[in-house]
């Protein structure tokens, strides 16, 4: 049985690598819970490596916060200091992922850039509220700034960046920066994010993404809006308070149903005077970054994104 989830008779045609990508991920061993699903993406997560490994150093660490410590895994691809640096919130629709069903990609994206990655992870729903997970995002930029000597990253080549829920996270937490008057990044770099939260949208129903269907997009909404993610403000697609935030460069993948809305968020971001690269990734799913050991094509698109970001950001 193939495991497309498209409703019709042919397939999506995928990038060279990404139906590997496929079968590995559904052939992760099932878990009765959330809590087992979580347990399973971090015993698995180095299968997707498949013996490429970024030549990069790795480190745990932690950002001290009122009642708590949030961890952080930090990717050191060398270099002289001061290095740029990326803070990365990362996907898994608010409720899954972690700094290390997450490692593959950001030791690929420290690589490609040669930027100083600082994963975050942050709590997650349902048994947090959006508001700390948000908290938690915005604490780590600012401790990742504030570290800078340490690190050995300059503080004015130090960005934001996030995939799926991820992104959305990150354009918050640049306008949270803007909005208190500190620590602006220097750029955004958004990988296929949830920009519009909208259970309604066609493309949902419609999705012929062989891991993102429709149902699932419906839960992670549903669990977002439910604990307070709209509560403050609007989807970022609704947002009328875009100007003023730092050049981004957005990334949607061909098959991906949320491809359209990262669209949209560039359309807008650009009329709010915000400077702004688009690309779609021929060929490729939700959730692509994981799949750099596998897939030739998505290694590449993560190369063209890290000359992307590097072309928004003088002096890189």
């Amino acid at each position: 049985m193939r495991p497309w989830a498209d409703p019709v008779d042919c397939p999506p045609v995928l990038g060279e690598g990404m139906a590997r990508y496929v079968e590995l991920f559904l052939a992760q061993p099932p878990a009765a819970d959330r809590e087992g699903m979580r347990l399973v993406g971090d015993l698995t997560a180095r299968r997707f490596a498949q013996g490429y490994a970024p030549d990069v150093q790795r480190f745990d660490s932690y950002v001290a916060a009122p009642g708590r410590e949030i961890p952080v895994r930090v990717f050191d691809p060398g270099g002289d200091a001061p290095r740029p640096a990326i803070c990365y919130f990362h996907g898994g629709g608010f409720a899954m992922g972690s700094v290390e069903s997450f490692d593959i990609a950001c030791a690929a994206l420290a690589e490609a850039t040669g930027a100083v990655v600082v994963s975050v992870h942050y709590r997650r729903l349902p048994e947090a509220d959006y508001a700390a997970a948000q908290d938690d995002c915005d604490r780590a930029f600012a401790w990742m700034l504030r570290q800078a000597g340490v690190l050995g990253i300059d503080p004015a080549r130090a960005g934001i960046a996030g995939d799926s829920a991820g992104a959305l996270l990150a354009l918050a937490c640049s306008a949270n920066m803007r909005d208190a008057g500190v620590g602006l990044p220097a750029f955004q770099l958004l990988f296929y994010g949830a920009f519009a939260m909208d259970p309604e949208r066609p493309a949902y129903a419609a999705s012929r993404d062989p891991l993102l269907t429709g149902e699932k997009i419906g839960h992670y909404i549903a669990l977002f809006r439910d604990r307070g993610g709209l509560s403050r403000y609007p989807s970022p697609v609704d947002r009328d308070d875009l100007a003023v935030l730092p050049p981004t460069h957005l990334v949607a993948a061909e098959h991906d149903p949320l491809c359209g809305e990262a669209q949209e968020l560039a359309e807008r971001l650009a009329a709010a005077g915000v400077v702004t690269t688009f690309r779609v990734a021929p060929g490729m799913i939700h959730g692509f970054l994981r799949a750099v050991g596998v897939s030739p094509a998505a290694r590449g698109e993560l190369e063209s994104a890290a000359e992307a970001v590097r072309a928004l950001v003088e002096g890189w």
